[in-house]
């Protein structure tokens, strides 16, 4: 496997990994290219998005859980693949008819397996489309994607310094000679204050705190990270954000937190959902709109 850059693992290191994970034997912590997706997410190391199952939810959901495929994933992945690839497009993707009723879906899902290709429907693979296309005719954008070398989903992997474990990263598009990262959100809406809102709910401020820290820690460079947020509808509007430093090292601190317990339930080989035993709720105090809300602290 072509590893094109490493960082220095210590042997206590080097042990726990070996004892904890599976790991191929050229694997090593650093950036690599031509890892598949599923392998990426079946692989070792924990990601940002398994973090943020174990800080919003519990380290059953994390541990436990199968992972959903979507019709809307596939939207967002075949956007991805035509922006920053557009080259490969038609070779990943295979346009279906104009809707998911009856066999004419069924034989166009298996001749899409059997080609290996992501399906969609003829007017999401037309909508994939003018999205490249409104993108790439941006002379900015277009110059980032497209200019220099870029790296496409190249997989990172490092040891976390607070706990020495395996932690992993797959950014979008990695420009090492810019320093910069950028990541493609589709989205229901590009408005700043949409995406304001969807940082704070979905944790993109942990993504871009985990994957800047883990990218360096396995020998990359970074120096601005930046979210390219693409409508899914017409008139596919788009628009490009940076995170202010602030909301960053709360989505640092974030990702500190779930790597604590992370490390706690690795240790243990102990995954818990909920607190056990019975727990009484707390309300706010909208919550009581015929009685009197009773005075104590808001939740």
């Amino acid at each position: 496997m072509n590893q094109i850059s490493t960082i220095e693992a210590g042997p206590a290191d080097q042990a726990f990994i070996a004892e904890h994970f599976d790991i191929p034997g050229d694997l090593a912590p650093g950036i690599y290219p031509g890892i598949s997706n599923d392998a990426y997410h079946a692989g070792p190391g924990i990601s940002k998005s398994g973090l943020w199952t174990i800080y919003t939810q519990t380290p059953a959901h994390y541990r436990f859980a199968d992972r959903e495929e979507k019709a809307e994933f596939d939207f967002g992945t075949a956007v991805h693949s035509a922006i920053l690839e557009p080259e490969t497009f038609e070779d990943r993707v295979f346009k279906g008819p104009d809707d998911r009723r009856g066999n004419k879906w069924k034989d166009a899902q298996a001749e899409a397996t059997n080609l290996g290709k992501l399906l969609l429907t003829g007017p999401d693979y037309e909508a994939v489309q003018i999205v490249r296309d409104a993108v790439h005719a941006d002379a900015w954008l277009c110059g980032i994607i497209t200019g220099g070398k870029p790296m496409i989903e190249h997989s990172a992997y490092a040891i976390d310094p607070a706990t020495g474990l395996l932690v992993k990263c797959r950014p979008d598009l990695c420009r090492q000679d810019l320093g910069v990262i950028l990541d493609v959100k589709t989205a229901a809406s590009a408005h700043p204050d949409a995406f304001a809102r969807a940082v704070v709910n979905y944790g993109y401020h942990a993504q871009e705190a985990h994957y800047t820290d883990t990218w360096r820690l396995a020998g990359g460079e970074v120096e601005a990270f930046a979210f390219l947020v693409v409508e899914k509808k017409k008139p596919f509007a788009f628009a490009v954000y940076e995170l202010p430093p602030s909301i960053v090292d709360e989505g640092r601190a974030i990702i500190s937190k779930a790597m604590a317990t992370y490390a706690e339930c690795t240790k243990a080989d102990r995954w818990p959902g909920y607190a056990e035993g019975v727990q009484e709720l707390s309300f706010q105090r909208w919550s009581y709109r015929e009685t009197a809300a009773p005075e104590f602290e808001e939740a």
